[in-house]
């Protein structure tokens, strides 16, 4: 499956004034209607950010998607955590807590982007290219 490249846009999550992590809204993926997704998905790491939106159906846990799932496309992979998928009508919407990405600060904006949905075997995937390993270390701002 060739990738598909979708608009992404990444909300600042804050709460009591404080950065807690960040929604990313990826837009205009299913045209014809978005299928039912499962809501526990994981974040993880392969030169860029990515967040499974559908798994295989025995990964329950971190440690079992590890085990499953230690490279893509011959690059190994470094999963982060677990992250949150919510159904949208032509997308999805996905929660990534701030132990895997968060805000610099409460004034943060909207970082307008792009991403790429991907399959491997039984896994699909997005992977936003603009979120470095520097960005998640917290060494480079994560800008437009």
């Amino acid at each position: 499956m060739n990738p598909i490249k979708v608009p992404v846009t990444f909300s600042p999550h804050i709460v009591g004034g404080k950065p807690r992590g960040y929604y990313a809204l990826a837009q205009w993926l299913f045209p014809n209607g978005a299928p039912i997704l499962q809501r526990r998905q994981f974040a993880g790491y392969n030169g860029q950010l990515l967040i499974t939106v559908e798994k295989p159906m025995e990964c329950k846990t971190l440690l079992h998607m590890a085990l499953k799932v230690s490279t893509l496309q011959n690059t190994p992979i470094m999963w982060l955590g677990a992250c949150k998928v919510y159904h949208m009508s032509r997308g999805f919407r996905a929660y990534i807590p701030g132990s895997i990405l968060c805000p610099p600060s409460a004034e943060s904006e909207k970082i307008e982007t792009h991403g790429f949905f991907r399959r491997h075997g039984d896994l699909f995937y997005m992977e936003f290219p603009k979120v470095s390993a520097e960005v998640l270390l917290g060494k480079e701002s994560f800008e437009k």
